[in-house]
């Protein structure tokens, strides 16, 4: 992660055990906002949620055990750089074009 860069909007991303969807998810949202920070916190994953997320080009803060959603929100909020933070499921039930709506 570049330490000083700031964004104008954070897309957090909690994640537990997504490794399977995580990479798709970031590529359709960097695909559709190339400036926005992208920022994963891998809630303790037991499979390769991390290296899926950091191979599809997001910023990963990693918890060492699955803490919960409220704790990776609350990780997440600490370590975002944008002036605003949008959260989204990392499993992809919400759609990256509904973004620019918000």
């Amino acid at each position: 992660m570049e330490q000083n860069k700031r964004y104008e909007v954070t897309i957090l991303l909690p994640a537990y055990n997504e490794a399977g969807v995580i990479g798709e998810t970031i590529r359709a949202i960097r695909a559709l906002h190339p400036d926005f920070e992208i920022l994963v916190v891998d809630d303790g994953s037991t499979d390769n949620t991390m290296r899926e997320a950091m191979d599809a080009g997001a910023n990963v803060w990693p918890h060492p055990y699955n803490m919960g959603n409220g704790a990776a929100i609350k990780s997440g909020l600490r370590c975002a750089r944008g002036e605003w933070v949008l959260m989204m499921d990392a499993d992809g039930q919400h759609k990256p074009e509904d973004i620019a709506r918000l």
